[in-house]
């Protein structure tokens, strides 16, 4: 029953994590919109940016699905331990989106000016993605929040 669950929680983390791939990738206007969704949904995986072609398309196609699919598996545990580890994770994956964030303008060449006048261009896709995001985090803090629904297995 366990493993059916995690196959389950995958499956919708992974569904999950393409609607916001696809957005990020809409967001990124073919270079003239914001990579701030893309980097923020995908990472910690959005660092395979900085190694070339290969790694922007590995990061855009697999990165979010990946992540996402990860927290479903383990939220749909219900286990108190695998539910504390989400928690850590999540808190993990902002840090190296916020990261990824901050050093854009490095690999870019671009100014946080730039960077805003991009969001601008993109905005309806933005606040899109931006809502898809915010309740998948909503949705991705309750269940981690709960405590373990089940005792330890013999």
């Amino acid at each position: 029953m366990t493993s059916r669950r995690a196959i389950v929680g995958a499956v919708v983390g992974f569904a999950y994590g393409s609607v916001l791939a696809f957005l990020s990738f809409a967001a990124m206007g073919a270079g003239h919109g914001s990579w701030v969704p893309f980097l923020l949904s995908s990472a910690p995986f959005g660092v395979l940016v900085f190694f070339g072609d290969s790694g922007f398309y590995a990061a855009a196609i697999g990165g979010a699905p990946v992540v996402w699919a990860t927290f479903g598996a383990l939220l749909a545990s219900g286990r108190a331990k695998w539910l504390r580890l989400t928690q850590v994770l999540a808190l993990l994956h902002y840090a190296s989106g916020l990261a990824l964030i901050a050093a854009m303008p490095m690999w870019q060449g671009t100014t946080a000016y730039d960077e805003l006048t991009y969001l601008a261009r993109v905005l309806g896709i933005m606040l899109v993605w931006a809502a898809v995001y915010l309740v998948g985090q909503v949705a991705l803090w309750r269940r981690a929040s709960r405590r373990g629904e089940r005792g330890p297995t013999v």
